[in-house]
């Protein structure tokens, strides 16, 4: 049109002294840097959620262990402890770079070990087969194997047991984990010297089965009173030490230095 004074496309002024027309800017809402408010607050909720599942992993730890020696109900109690162990792994972060090497490597003796006794129950099973088959005196040396296996797999077992809260303890501590130790081991020998050929025959497994059961209480208790003994460290606020998060730079960038340099 003749007497537009601006242009329908650019809208540029197409009279000498018409005011510039600037076109809305729309902006949309930003969201926050950080979530939950700051860089320091993520740390601070991040670490109390790593802190609640050690609590609750120690917990359960002691109420397994508390039942691991009761003939039949100590499988529920093995389950219990194992969830409780498995809790305590997944809040490692919290408590710093020795806890957390300690717990991975604790895991990792844990399926060893494991390993080791599936190999010695493999073993008595051919025992088992070779008596009904074969000859009876493959059986006697292929039960001492299977002792003797039985005991380097739960020597394996317990030192993951150790590991688990070893970075967690006191002094005191620490001496209840390696008592619980020696005398799991301790027990286990005297199981195999003992308490299997005493109970040699047909009613082994069950006659067997109560006695270890209840022999099992003391380093069952031990490891319990250790793990209660870090659970209320963490209860008492002891540990772990206040979390410094990873630097993070504000929003803007970082902000220049005073003074020369």
């Amino acid at each position: 049109m003749a007497s537009a004074r601006y242009c329908l496309t650019c809208v540029t002024p197409l009279v000498a002294g018409a005011p510039s027309i600037t076109p809305p800017v729309f902006s949309l809402p930003q969201p926050p840097p950080y979530p939950y408010g700051s860089a320091a607050g993520y740390w601070e909720y991040h670490r109390a959620h790593k802190i609640d599942n050690t609590k609750t992993g120690l917990l359960l730890l002691i109420i397994g262990l508390g039942l691991s020696w009761i003939p039949f109900i100590g499988a529920i109690g093995g389950l219990v402890a194992l969830i409780g162990a498995l809790l305590v792994i997944l809040g490692r972060e919290a408590f710093g770079r020795e806890h957390a090497r300690n717990t991975i490597l604790a895991l990792v003796f844990f399926f060893v070990g494991i390993g080791v006794i599936v190999a010695g129950a493999l073993a008595l099973f051919f025992a088992a087969f070779s008596y009904r088959t074969g000859p009876s005196s493959i059986v006697q040396p292929t039960f001492a194997w299977f002792g003797v296996i039985t005991v380097i797999g739960g020597g394996v077992t317990g030192i993951s047991e150790v590991l688990l809260t070893y970075a967690l303890q006191q002094s005191s501590g620490r001496i209840l984990l390696w008592t619980a130790y020696a005398t799991s081991i301790a027990i286990s020998i005297v199981n195999f010297l003992f308490v299997l050929p005493f109970f040699g025959g047909a009613g082994v497994v069950f006659s067997a089965l109560f006695l270890t059961s209840f022999l099992g209480i003391i380093p069952a208790l031990l490891y319990a009173a250790a793990y209660y003994l870090a659970r209320q460290r963490i209860v008492h606020r002891e540990i772990p030490s206040p979390l410094t998060p990873p630097f993070m730079p504000p929003p803007g960038g970082i902000p220049p230095t005073s003074g020369g340099g």
